[in-house]
């Protein structure tokens, strides 16, 4: 059998596509897209929330979690759901994504 801790190894895999526009493609797991795993039987779950409720690139991320997921042995059925009322912030980001982001793309200078 295979657990949380496996499947969120394998979304590690998953790149953000907006991170990848950027130069820095960054997974949905560093990103702190990620907002639950479950398992039930041999059926994953994954529960993500958005960095924009507008992301067109939903479909991509729901398609290339059920392939990561689906290296699985003995895994069933992937689904993915969207928590759009879930916040995104880039303090969700781990550290290391955040500083490899903010290398190629600096926080703006506020005039004072």
């Amino acid at each position: 059998m295979f657990t949380v801790e496996d499947v969120r190894n394998l979304l590690h895999s998953v790149a953000d596509p907006c991170a990848i526009a950027t130069g820095v493609p960054i997974d949905i797991v560093a990103m702190g897209l990620v907002q639950d795993i479950s398992i039930r039987g041999r059926d994953v779950l994954v529960q993500l929330r958005l960095t924009s409720p507008f992301c067109m690139q939903i479909g991509l991320l729901t398609e290339q979690i059920g392939i990561a997921v689906g290296r699985l042995p003995g895994v069933g059925t992937v689904g993915v759901t969207v928590d759009h009322l879930a916040e995104w912030l880039p303090e969700m980001m781990d550290d290391e994504a955040r500083d490899a982001l903010r290398r190629v793309r600096p926080l703006p200078m506020v005039n004072r």
